[in-house]
């Protein structure tokens, strides 16, 4: 029994420190208002591994933190467009 919580601690332990945060901007097309921008930030806040998301209206960004062992950017792309508004990957990662 000790051994294994000992063999679970380890495991755990080491996807935390595999675990990597990247900020990414997702072009978004189609928001008008600062109600676009709660639903995008909504649907980006409700995904596993979202660690921030920010929402610039004007400029049709989304700038996201997020763990990516927990979630794809792809994924990210799928939950904006869940919205109704079309997103596309940025070339800028970070």
């Amino acid at each position: 029994m000790k051994f294994s919580r000992i063999l679970l601690t380890i495991v755990l332990l080491t996807g935390i420190l595999m675990a990597k945060e990247v900020k990414t901007q997702i072009k978004i097309s189609g928001m008008t208002c600062g109600a676009c921008a709660v639903s995008v930030k909504a649907a980006l806040s409700r995904t596993r591994g979202v660690k921030s998301a920010d929402i610039d209206t004007a400029k049709g960004l989304a700038t996201v933190v997020y763990d990516d062992t927990q979630v794809s950017e792809q994924q990210l792309i799928d939950a904006i467009n869940t919205t109704g508004f079309k997103a596309e990957a940025s070339k800028e990662k970070k």
